[in-house]
């Protein structure tokens, strides 16, 4: 009886143990996302778009973070924009970035996706799409969605980080949205699973013909706006990589 106990015991502290990156392990993100997160190859009217995943894997490189970016993609939207090497490294092109994407579309396939991988920390922007007026989304009908994301991302880790972007769109129902994720993000976050949100709006110019503009279309970021969003996460993400190990 002893034995049978011990040895469950020691089955669930190996599978809590699995889950835990090893000394010398790279980090495992995945960035969740739609468009923004994507990027696309471009052509004719349409401008290309690096992405954030770009920028910001050029900043960890530079801070010689231990990180491997981990997804079931690893292209751009119709083709790949331009990606240099960067300091002689490959960038690392894993991502669950889904051109058009809803946070409900984005959650129900997610559990096929992560098959593939456990992510330590994830980045997740969504809610662009949620908005468009034929869904007939509400706020809380993405609250709930993401809620349930998290949920799902906690099955696969439960001691996964979770950076929850907040939208940068000025107008309606944007500004409430952000807001919705504070009190999500308050409500849900655990010490063994932080949920922390990233103010992705502060200074933001959506508008692409006004100066200092962060878009090519009002909506998809230029490199600057990119950079930018890279910048924000990056704040984010050292003290979550100091903790994992993952940076000095």
């Amino acid at each position: 009886m002893v034995s049978g106990v011990l040895g469950e015991m020691l089955k669930s502290l190996l599978a809590v143990l699995l889950l835990v990156p090893v000394a010398g392990d790279p980090v495992r993100l995945v960035c969740i996302g739609d468009s923004i997160t994507q990027g696309r190859k471009g052509g004719g009217s349409n401008a290309p778009t690096q992405s954030y995943r770009y920028p910001l894997w050029k900043m960890l490189v530079d801070l010689g973070a231990n990180v491997h970016f981990v997804g079931s993609l690893n292209g751009g939207f119709e083709g790949d924009p331009e990606w240099p090497d960067y300091k002689g490294k490959p960038f690392d092109r894993g991502h669950e970035g889904h051109w058009g994407w809803t946070t409900r579309a984005v959650r129900e396939k997610l559990p096929e996706w992560i098959k593939g991988y456990t992510p330590d920390v994830a980045l997740i922007l969504l809610g662009a799409n949620d908005a468009n007026p034929k869904l007939n989304m509400t706020i809380e009908d993405t609250a709930k969605e993401m809620e349930e994301l998290i949920e799902i991302l906690r099955g696969k880790n439960p001691k996964v980080v979770i950076l929850l972007g907040k939208p940068f769109m000025e107008w309606k129902p944007f500004p409430e949205m952000r807001d919705r994720f504070d009190v999500l993000a308050k409500s849900k976050s655990t010490p063994a699973s932080p949920i922390v949100t990233v103010d992705l709006s502060k200074g933001w110019i959506s508008k692409p013909d006004s100066p200092g503009a962060h878009t090519v279309d009002w909506v998809h970021p230029n490199a600057d706006g990119d950079s930018r969003l890279a910048a924000a996460w990056a704040d984010a993400l050292k003290p979550q990589l100091k903790r994992l190990g993952a940076l000095k």
